[in-house]
């Protein structure tokens, strides 16, 4: 959607702060924030205040994300790139992850996830995906491993179960093994994430 949409009610309009994403592009985030817009002038019952007012509006998680569709990126080495390459879930992955890099895949609700299913590759070591709360150095919400599998063509499909936080925090994907060394290769490359749960759509 391009055009920036509103929701007519007696009193006004809801308006997303700004113009909304494809369905499939939203961040992990449970609830948006649309922002309550008072008629001019109100109804004699209503508040006179025509301060906007924050109102949130459920909305469910997409149950997949591809895994470019990261926020943010960095760490010890820079952190991941987008790489494109045939045969991937929409034709990209992320790759370059070496010890100590992460993403950040945004806002979610991890008490209403159970679990996270990881997609990926490895032609050299592997190593773990580590789900962090708030920061890449945040409470542990959960963790899985990605060994070996033998080439960047041949992806295995692990999954975590994520506990320990409610409410919404900002997820993030931290990716380790202390056996890494510069000059060898990527730990592995991560086409997409899968959330299951009751606030994932789907879930």
């Amino acid at each position: 959607m391009n055009r920036r949409p509103s929701i007519r009610g007696a009193l006004g309009s809801l308006l997303p702060p700004r113009d909304l994403l494809p369905l499939a592009a939203l961040t992990l985030c449970p609830v948006l924030t649309f922002c309550l817009l008072a008629t001019s002038p109100p109804p004699a019952h209503a508040a006179s205040s025509r301060t906007p007012a924050a109102v949130p509006v459920t909305w469910p998680q997409p149950a997949f994300r591809e895994a470019e569709w990261f926020t943010m990126t960095g760490g010890t080495h820079g952190g991941a790139v987008t790489a494109h390459r045939a045969g991937d879930s929409g034709g990209r992955r992320i790759t370059e992850i070496e010890d100590g890099d992460w993403i950040d895949l945004g806002a979610v609700s991890p008490g209403s996830i159970d679990s996270v299913t990881v997609r990926a590759a490895s032609g050299g070591i592997g190593g773990t995906v580590e789900f962090r709360a708030g920061s890449p150095a945040g409470p542990l919400l959960g963790s899985l491993t990605v060994p070996s599998t033998g080439g960047w063509d041949r992806p295995a499909s692990p999954t975590a179960r994520l506990t320990g936080a409610a409410g919404g925090v900002r997820l993030f994907a931290v990716f380790a093994n202390p056996a890494w060394r510069a000059g060898t290769a990527d730990l592995f490359a991560v086409d997409w994430f899968r959330f299951d749960g009751p606030a994932a759509d789907g879930g």
